[in-house]
């Protein structure tokens, strides 16, 4: 995050409108692929980035310094993710069980859907990403929070014991557990994950089309737009050490927000009719 933020923030806190811009635009591609690896859905992410960012906005002024800003950004956003209706495939009430079930269903369509070796590996990515981010999702929403933050995100223990309000002793013990939920789960079922086995996507990319869990004409992923390597790389260098598995998902694109997203913000914080920092 930009040196210059603490500035930003208190210049938009004294009424400065395009400080107030700046600061949101230097938050919403992390809020964004944080809310998106919640939820799985792009709509629904951008969504909840939107309101999200509100939240960050109307509370801006009660933003002390007293930890680093990202840290205080990230705080509003979990509490809103943990805490916000279910969105989306959470109403599915996936589990780890019945993830497992689809993943070892058959290679062969009954509808005899082929694809060309071009479009395969697209296809395949497309199927790796949405794959592991829907796993994500057998996940309860806290573990989910942790496992995000510390193994995607590169958030350290102490941080996210403070965005989560928790003991640090607390946090590395509930990482642990989720860490090894994903492991055990991942070892058996991803072959990114075991260097024993072999990657399936792209033998599964048929079955998927035909299951409706990807579409050729709709990717969702796999032609995203991605985030600036500025951001990939912060994310990556923050890393604790990362195991096989965690190493997988945190190799997954980081995307750019919506444009839409920030327009809608910026149309609001130019708008006479809201009262944008709290008094």
């Amino acid at each position: 995050m930009s040196q210059d933020i603490h500035l930003y923030v208190k210049q938009a806190i004294e009424g400065d409108r395009l400080a107030l811009e700046k600061v949101m635009i230097s938050i919403q591609d992390r809020i964004y692929n944080l809310a998106l690896r919640m939820l799985w859905n792009p709509s629904d992410a951008e969504d909840t980035t939107q309101e999200i960012l509100v939240k960050v906005i109307t509370n801006l002024s009660k933003f002390r310094g007293e930890s680093k800003f990202g840290t205080w950004v990230y705080r509003i956003a979990c509490n809103h993710l943990i805490n916000t209706n279910k969105r989306g495939l959470e109403h599915q009430g996936l589990s780890f069980e019945i993830f497992e079930q689809g993943i070892h269903e058959g290679f062969d369509t009954k509808q005899g859907i082929q694809v060309s070796e071009v479009d395969r590996n697209l296809l395949a990515e497309e199927l790796k990403v949405s794959c592991t981010h829907a796993m994500l999702l057998c996940l309860e929403r806290e573990q989910r929070i942790i496992y995000i933050l510390s193994s995607m995100f590169g958030v350290k223990s102490n941080e996210g014991a403070e965005i989560l309000d928790i003991s640090p002793e607390t946090y590395r013990k509930r990482l642990s557990r989720v860490r090894e939920k994903m492991r055990n789960f991942m070892e058996q079922n991803c072959g990114l994950a075991n260097p024993d086995k072999m990657c399936r996507c792209s033998r599964r990319v048929e079955v998927a089309i035909e299951n409706n869990r990807i579409n050729p004409e709709h990717l969702i992923f796999a032609k995203h737009p991605q985030a600036y390597q500025s951001l990939v790389e912060a994310c990556k260098d923050e890393m604790e050490e990362l195991d096989r598995v965690s190493a997988v998902l945190a190799s997954n694109p980081y995307y750019l927000a919506p444009e839409n997203v920030l327009q809608k913000i910026k149309n609001m914080i130019s708008s006479e009719k809201y009262r944008i920092l709290e008094a």
